[in-house]
């Protein structure tokens, strides 16, 4: 029997449980005030029951979000999900600063994968070297002996340097909030590969690109099924922007030339060699 210190105008005898989470949580997010998000986050009783509602879903992200750290366990995502969830719970459906009209599965799902992604990573070895030798050159050492106390000295182009901030974490949590608010500026390529790995999610295409990153290859049809069973987003909008998404990436990995090796063969986007020059 579903207990709760917060009253409830839903018939949940009569709901599925799938159902019954759904509305469930859109009911306790309606509770909240549109003021501020400081005033938001004082209702820590509706955010512990989401947060009881929706276990599963953050057992789900943690199962399937997969970090290069050897050393990382499921319970260290799990955790990492949930700590960063109580971060930016208060932040869905907020009107004044964010689109209400997402599910939480697909406002949260990309956001918190992507807290797991920088909180426990590990840089790819081939990313790390390249700037790294970059950097050794203008100081006149090895690449394996550069630190983080060196980035102030060398002088590499921005996308570069946010690299080489985001090889030794120093940039990670920064610009983290600023980039989840719904903008609508355009794609700077500049920002280098914390901007490919974006926190804007607000259109299906977005989300293509993430899940297209996160697995490493294109999405076939079975995958968009999943994703449509996952977020209940109908499978036909998702076939509708597949393309859009995949189209989105490779212009983005055509901009951002400091990791166009890294990413492009294994997506299937490379160009002819005389392209590339």
């Amino acid at each position: 029997m579903y207990h709760s210190d917060i009253p409830t105008k839903l018939d949940y005898k009569n709901m599925k449980k799938a159902d019954w989470i759904k509305a469930r949580t859109q009911e306790l997010y309606d509770m909240l005030p549109q003021t501020t998000l400081e005033e938001r986050e004082k209702f820590t009783d509706i955010r512990d029951e989401i947060i009881e509602l929706n276990y599963s879903f953050f057992g789900y992200i943690a199962k399937n979000q997969y970090v290069t750290d050897p050393m990382a366990t499921y319970e260290d995502k799990l955790q990492s999900a949930l700590t960063n969830f109580c971060d930016m719970w208060a932040k869905y459906k907020f009107a004044p600063e964010y689109r209400t009209d997402l599910s939480f599965s697909v406002f949260f799902k990309p956001r918190l994968s992507e807290c797991i992604r920088r909180e426990l990573n590990t840089i790819k070895y081939s990313l790390r070297r390249t700037i790294c030798m970059k950097a050794g050159e203008q100081l006149g050492k090895p690449w394996t002996q550069i630190t983080k106390d060196d980035i102030p000295k060398v002088k590499l182009s921005p996308s570069e340097m946010r690299t080489l901030e985001a090889i030794f974490s120093t940039q990670y949590d920064a610009p983290y909030d600023e980039n989840m608010k719904s903008s609508t500026e355009g794609y700077n390529s500049t920002y280098g590969i914390d901007h490919i790995y974006t926190d804007q999610y607000d259109e299906l295409e977005d989300l293509i690109v993430h899940e297209m990153i996160e697995q490493e290859c294109k999405l076939d049809d079975a995958y968009l099924l999943k994703m449509s069973q996952m977020y209940g987003i109908p499978f036909a909008d998702l076939l509708k922007a597949r393309p859009i998404g995949e189209e989105k990436l490779k212009r983005q990995l055509e901009e951002s030339i400091d990791i166009k090796e890294t990413f492009e063969s294994e997506l299937g986007f490379t160009e002819n060699a005389d392209d590339e020059e």
